[in-house]
């Protein structure tokens, strides 16, 4: 039972990350909120990044 508490927990704190914020510092080093509409979406990183940084 401890085992599925920790695994929701663990996928809980994983889906929290925002993997737009993380693409956009990987890719190119910077900030996606301070850039296009701020928002930190897919929609947004396709338009700052590019194809390749949103896929």
């Amino acid at each position: 039972m401890i085992v599925y508490v920790l695994l929701i927990v663990f996928a809980y704190l994983l889906g929290s990350i925002p993997t737009a914020y993380v693409a956009g510092k990987i890719a190119k080093g910077i900030d996606i909120r301070r850039h296009g509409s701020g928002n930190v979406g897919a929609s947004n990183v396709f338009r700052v990044l590019g194809k390749n940084g949103a896929f």
